[in-house]
């Protein structure tokens, strides 16, 4: 993939700059120049499924505009039916390339037959811009954003480069008002030097290091030990969440370079005391993307508002409270543990999460609002950091899941620890315990207590950020030519 090459860094983003910025006076033109730049950056990995990204978004173009609606609760029965054509044209192809095996093989299992499934490849991002293609016409038969007349700026919305691939999911009405008018400023495009640098150092720097001690320990020979599985899971978390992080800053960097505010996508989800609140914070365009169109609608819908009226005359006020709530959200974290991959691990990873996420609505928060604030503390983050590694675990261990769930409680191992395992450790310690100190935002509070206390000016401060950047791109260029490069995790989902 182009992005994961110094090319990109050094000749792909350099060439674009140049030739956005001679445009500066025709934003038209800037905007046809992105949107080519933009396909062939999508090609250089996927030649033919640019193809099937390109004929998405016409689709969408004309039936956004045949469904589109005038912001009325209720849209006549021909717009809601081509509403959920619209849908369906969405979802097929990533049904089809995500999950056409999937189902083959349950079928098989459970009936004996012989279906074949494809030997196509999945097109990479296809679950991010298919969200993104369907938040369109959903909104457009909301009625919440303007039908867009231009199909070259759907296309671009749809297809541009720096979140393409895995993210941040950004919806129409994020950037709707950014694809006709854009501003710049010195701060701006500082920042998103400064935004694109910090992820690529998250990513190079960070995250590969996790992933090559991750490997290290899966190649252990002695066998599986019980410190070993732990910590695997540990490094592959933090592996996760800088490889995840960093592509999402280095998307939102980028962004602001071509005048684009992209929505932010994690916020420190580690320093999270509850379940609930970690997911506020981790993959949040995701999070906020199925709380408005499944969550809402499925709370809304008139079976699950029945049974709500059903339960207040029985006065079951406390079930009328929760059980529409539960029945809504157990179908938002199936749809996101099936959304992230086609295994039957990911479709336990999101029932674990909804159990929690459940617990915490029913009466974990009642009950830890009712501990002494040591106590509250203690319990919240102890519950909290052993429930996130284990959830961690579920989507790590795609094969052999629940042997490998059971390793971690000491089943079918060969022993707490080995020399090689300890070597590892030893040997990454400086890594675990910089990523641990940087996943939270101890850095960022020191900084600007340091700005407050200090009274750096705005100047200073870009001149900080500007030899911070130089910095991180002269190391993580370094790293990527000395050693292979491995792609975002995301870039599979």
């Amino acid at each position: 993939m182009l992005f994961s090459t110094p090319n990109f860094l050094y000749v792909f983003l350099p060439v674009l700059l140049a030739i956005y910025w001679i445009f500066y006076k025709n934003p038209g033109i800037q905007l046809i120049v992105l949107t080519v730049f933009s396909l062939y950056f999508y090609a250089f990995g996927e030649p033919v499924y640019v193809f099937l990204m390109i004929g998405l978004v016409l689709a969408n173009y004309y039936l956004g505009k045949a469904c589109a609606g005038d912001g009325e609760s209720e849209q006549p029965l021909s717009k809601k039916l081509l509403l959920c054509l619209a849908v369906a044209v969405n979802l097929s192809g990533l049904v089809f390339f995500k999950y056409t095996n999937f189902i083959c093989e349950n079928i098989n299992a459970l009936t004996g037959l012989s279906l074949k499934g494809i030997s196509l490849g999945m097109p990479i991002g296809i679950s991010f811009f298919t969200f993104q293609s369907m938040s369109y016409v959903i909104d457009a038969y909301r009625g919440t954003v303007k039908v867009q007349k231009s199909y070259v700026k759907l296309l671009l919305y749809v297809s541009f480069f720096p979140q393409l691939i895995a993210g941040p999911i950004v919806r129409y009405q994020d950037i709707e008002e950014q694809l006709e008018n854009r501003s710049w400023s010195i701060n701006q495009i500082n920042d998103g030097i400064f935004r694109f640098a910090l992820g690529l150092a998250k990513k190079v720097l960070i995250a590969d290091s996790c992933d090559a001690v991750v490997n290290s320990l899966g190649n252990v020979e002695e066998g599986t030990f019980l410190l070993g599985q732990w910590m695997k899971v540990i490094f592959y978390t933090l592996q996760l969440y800088f490889d995840f992080s960093g592509y999402s800053d280095m998307a939102i960097g980028l962004g602001k370079l071509f005048g684009f505010d992209f929505p932010e996508n994690f916020n420190y989800p580690f320093a999270s005391k509850s379940i609930t609140e970690y997911w506020r914070r981790w993959h949040i365009t995701l999070g906020t993307w199925f709380k408005d169109y499944l969550f809402y609608p499925v709370l809304n819908s008139t079976g699950l508002k029945k049974l709500a009226r059903s339960l207040m005359k029985k006065k079951k006020r406390k079930l009328a409270r929760y059980l529409p709530n539960l029945i809504a959200l157990l179908v938002v974290w199936l749809a996101t543990g099936i959304w992230h991959g086609a295994s039957w691990n990911f479709v336990l990873w999101g029932i674990y999460y909804y159990l929690w996420l459940a617990a915490d609505m029913v009466f974990l928060d009642d009950f830890r609002k009712k501990l002494p604030k040591i106590a509250e503390s203690f319990f919240s983050h102890g519950i909290f950091i052993v429930a996130t590694f284990f959830g961690m675990a579920l989507f790590f261990f795609e094969d052999n899941t629940l042997s490998n769930l059971g390793s971690l409680f000491g089943a079918g191992v060969c022993g707490f620890t080995t020399t090689d395992v300890n070597a590892i450790i030893c040997q990454n310690l400086w890594l675990l315990l910089a990523a641990l100190v940087l996943s939270v935002p101890t850095v960022p509070k020191l900084y600007s207590m340091a700005v407050r206390e200090c009274g750096i000016t705005p100047a200073a401060d870009r001149v900080i950020k500007t030899a911070v950047s130089i910095i991180f791109l002269g190391l993580a260029t370094t790293v990527m030519v000395a050693q292979t490069y491995s792609p975002f995790l995301y870039f599979r989902f």
